[in-house]
């Protein structure tokens, strides 16, 4: 009996000996190196006004709309960029909506060029009296700040009324710039879209 014994023994320590001992071992480290580079959720990014703008705009240029075929896509300008900006503080500021600034101290061309009138949107483009040497145009809206709110929502209301379409469609143009401002006093948001191409 003392012999079957230390028989069966030495049977099960052979075939212990015969399995790989890491093979579980592998396995686990395996199955960790998988779990440890598994991408964890991200939030999607945010997209800036530049990115929205483009994607939003060039989309629309790009496809038949109510006074246009297809044009080609435009590029942001973030010189004309700064222009926007400057129009849409001047107009958050002293509440108005206009093609030509206000004359006071938001309108900062008026200031540089010492106009005794507000600018006009192709003097804020050109940085010079009465200059239309750079083809330009312009759209500008004030609405609740809770309507209306990206890129997108807008250049889809402008599209709709055919003077403001033939702007954004017009093939002339090669370069775009959008900005938002909302005003403290009233709650609404300021937007000035600007494009510009070579006469």
């Amino acid at each position: 009996m003392k012999i079957k014994i230390y028989f069966t023994f030495i049977l099960l320590g052979v075939l212990n000996a015969q399995l790989p001992q890491d093979k579980f071992q592998k396995a686990k480290s395996a199955l960790n190196e998988i779990n440890n580079t598994t991408p964890t959720y991200q939030p999607p990014k945010r997209m800036s006004i530049k990115e929205a703008t483009l994607l939003a705009i060039n989309k629309i240029r790009t496809s038949p709309q109510i006074c246009s075929n297809p044009v080609k896509p435009l590029r942001w300008n973030e010189n004309l960029y700064l222009v926007t900006k400057e129009h849409s503080i001047d107009m958050a500021v002293n509440t108005f909506t206009s093609h030509q600034g206000s004359g006071t101290a938001t309108d900062i061309t008026a200031r540089r060029l010492r106009l005794k009138r507000g600018s006009y949107f192709y003097e804020r483009v050109n940085q010079k009296k009465n200059s239309t040497k750079i083809l330009s145009a312009e759209l500008v809206t004030a609405v609740n700040k809770n309507f209306y709110k990206t890129p997108q929502e807008i250049l889809n209301y402008w599209i709709k009324r055919p003077k403001d379409c033939k702007v954004i469609m017009d093939p002339r143009f090669s370069d775009v710039a959008l900005s938002k401002v909302i005003s403290k006093k009233n709650n609404k948001a300021y937007w000035t879209l600007m494009l510009i191409g070579k006469r």
